[in-house]
């Protein structure tokens, strides 16, 4: 045990400290696995009420030094990534969709004089449209006309150089 006056009240300050930064973890710990539980029951609203208390306690914890503050971001980061990557609650509306092929064939009639018919639905091919400027051909031709006359021209050039020497 300490004898020193400044040991003993070091002592007791970090016991004050180490009880303050256990029931702050605690509280962490809780509510982390209260935002799992929600995150099982898929209900959204609820997980992101707790994910506010459980960000703003991180970040206070952050601040008195007792999760450090890397630590606090990381876990932040993951939950709400989780949050996002969670589905809305499904609500089953009844929408009109086409009826399968199996469904569009009538049925036979009683009577076997008659025949059946069957509806076929088919769609008309999607058109590819190409937009394709003559603009840009007639420019492309002209800077390649370019090209080739420069070059002719310069070799013509360095012949009548050679001629003259």
């Amino acid at each position: 045990m300490a004898n020193i006056k400044s040991q003993i009240k070091r002592a007791k300050q970090s016991e004050e400290r180490r009880m303050r930064n256990k029931n702050i973890k605690s509280e962490l710990k809780t509510l982390t696995l209260k935002l799992n539980k929600t995150f099982e029951e898929k209900d959204k609203e609820k997980a992101k009420d707790v994910l506010k208390v459980l960000a703003k306690s991180l970040d206070k914890a952050a601040t008195k030094g007792v999760v450090h503050k890397k630590n606090a971001a990381n876990k932040k980061s993951k939950l709400t990534k989780k949050l996002n990557t969670m589905p809305e609650k499904e609500i089953k509306i009844l929408k009109k969709e086409p009826k399968a092929v199996s469904e569009t064939v009538e049925k036979k009639p009683k009577s076997p004089k008659t025949k059946t018919t069957t509806k076929k639905t088919t769609k008309a091919p999607a058109k590819k449209t190409t937009t394709k400027k003559p603009v840009a051909k007639s420019t492309a031709k002209k800077t390649e006309i370019k090209k080739k006359t420069t070059k002719k021209a310069v070799t013509k050039k360095k012949t009548e150089t050679k001629k003259k020497v």
